[in-house]
């Protein structure tokens, strides 16, 4: 954003997805913040890079620097506290990637880690410019009782919580059921110095998680939880090298645009061996693939959600409907995803901790619903030959390879009881901490913690920057699922592949048609819960 075209503290514009520059995220170093928010992370033994050498002759000139905040020095929140509620607990009940708490809370004092340190410094920062205290309470909570738990907050008038980090699919039941502020809607604050415009969200993200004009949940670089759970395929480079002849093989098919879902199941066949003898697939043999789809076909959604054959559709006024025209690709996705969920080459298992186990032992060529941030893990980052790669697009008319966002990313939302001033600080809070982030944070990871540590081969700036070019707005997936058999949108979007891996036989067309009706009802009523229609 740039501040000095700020006329209004009110944002104007279309709304534009940030030109994302994460380059190269994996294998970052983060210290740990306590046993209960970290797992397992690495020894923070990072330290702050270099400064730039100067030039000979003398100290680097001092260069002439834009001041980013200077729209927001005036503002004066009075010494008010800020109680700001965090989700500390780690996703796939421990078994996925640490929590965000220590990118949004941070240390209590400066580390000499550089990434802690720039978050330590970002509170600081916060508090002294505004004349407000920052208030950090931990909440440990899986994300299906985020919902029930602010609802009773909400409900008996509690104003102890200002903000609210959590779990995007818990915080997505709370703005369904009425309990979060509106953000986009300037009769909520006295003044409202939000800029979802600027830069330092990801508005169509954002975008993606409501209907029309209203904004419930926030995220961007702040919230880094959207990019540390961005899904992507683990690949073990050794076993790469043994089956396709090269390390980096795997590596060049996604950047001629070929990595696809045929392709990839052929690799997942021919990369199974036999380790024992006993010809009889088993625990001490390799496989292509390791995942968590033992008993059920749910966890292949990472695959389709990646194939871009999407059902729902958005009219001029930007309303969702049903639309069939996809039903053909929607059925080659199921026909490949069939095809994987039978091959020899697919190790399943019943949990992602397993799958993890199974691909860092040597076992596995690839390792399915792992994410960005699962990398800082001290098991992931010491893999010797480890890589990253996007899920394969359906084929190569695919335009570009696209990325799911796991939804249990912790992200930001303001309860209905958060009203007037204190809306207005959180306002002035959030958008200081997010200009605050895109300019620096993103840098320390790359520059500082990756550069000069953890990037273990050339590619991994390409694939990683690929990976989160892919991230995109996430309706029909953030709808879909709700929580058990629930589903917003009737089961419809990728119900159908899911009964057909399920039956081991294509029948999305006859699945998407039994689903057609009860899916339009859905909609109407998630419509309705918003506002619109009746």
């Amino acid at each position: 954003m740039n501040v000095t075209h700020l006329s209004s503290p009110r944002r104007t514009g279309l709304t534009r997805l940030l030109a994302l520059l994460f380059s190269s995220l994996l294998l970052v170093s983060f210290p740990a913040c306590g046993e209960s928010k970290t797992g397992d992370t690495a020894d923070p033994s990072v330290q702050s890079g270099q400064d730039a050498a100067a030039p000979s002759g003398g100290d680097p000139e001092p260069a002439e620097t834009e001041d980013l905040f200077e729209a927001y020095r005036g503002i004066d929140l009075d010494g008010r506290t800020m109680n700001i509620s965090v989700s500390s607990n780690i996703s796939e009940n421990g078994g996925g990637m640490p929590t965000s708490y220590p990118y949004i809370a941070g240390p209590e004092e400066l580390t000499g880690e550089p990434v802690q340190d720039n978050v330590y410094e970002r509170n600081h920062l916060v508090e002294e410019m505004l004349n407000t205290t920052l208030n950090y309470s931990e909440l440990d909570l899986n994300y299906d009782q985020v919902q029930p738990y602010i609802t009773n907050l909400v409900m008996s008038g509690d104003t102890g919580i200002d903000y609210y980090v959590n779990d995007q699919l818990g915080l997505l039941n709370c703005g369904l059921n009425g309990l979060l502020l509106d953000l986009n809607d300037p009769s909520n604050f006295g003044t409202d110095w939000f800029d979802f415009d600027g830069g330092a969200y990801y508005a169509e993200y954002m975008k993606g998680l409501s209907l029309g004009e209203k904004r419930f949940i926030m995220t961007g670089d702040y919230f880094i939880d959207t990019l540390r759970a961005g899904h992507v395929l683990y690949l073990n480079k050794n076993i790469a090298r043994d089956v396709l002849g090269s390390p980096d093989a795997v590596y060049e098919m996604v950047l001629e645009g070929s990595w696809t879902l045929e392709k990839f199941d052929a690799i997942v066949e021919q990369a199974y061996s036999d380790v024992n003898g006993d010809s009889q697939p088993d625990d001490d043999d390799i496989y292509g693939l390791a995942g968590h789809s033992k008993g059920w076909a749910a966890p292949y959604y990472a695959f389709y959600y990646s194939t871009d054959s999407h059902v729902v559709d958005f009219d001029a006024d930007g309303m969702p409907y049903i639309n069939d025209a996809n039903l053909e690709r929607m059925s080659k996705a199921a026909e490949y995803l069939i095809t994987l969920d039978n091959s020899v080459g697919m190790y399943k298992t019943t949990s992602v901790a397993d799958t993890l186990k199974k691909f860092v032992n040597g076992g596995a060529m690839f390792s399915m619903f792992s994410k960005v941030g699962d990398m800082e893990q001290n098991s992931i980052r010491d893999f010797d030959g480890m890589g990253v790669v996007p899920y394969p697009k359906l084929d190569e008319s695919q335009a570009s390879y696209r990325t799911l966002v796991h939804d249990t990313a912790e992200m930001g939302a303001v309860p209905i009881t958060t009203v007037g001033e204190a809306a207005t600080a959180v306002s002035a809070v959030v958008q200081v901490m997010a200009v605050h982030a895109h300019a620096h944070l993103l840098n320390d990871y790359y520059e500082v913690a990756l550069k000069s540590k953890y990037a273990q081969d050339k590619y991994s700036a390409e694939m990683l920057d690929l990976v989160v070019a892919g991230i995109s707005a996430p309706f029909e997936f953030a709808y879909e699922l709700g929580f058990g058999s629930d589903s917003y949108l009737g089961n419809i979007t990728f119900g159908p592949v899911s009964d057909s891996i399920s039956k081991g036989s294509d029948m999305t067309a006859s699945s998407f048609a039994s689903h057609e009706k009860v899916a339009n009802k859905r909609l109407k009523k998630l419509m309705e819960a918003y506002g619109y229609g009746g």
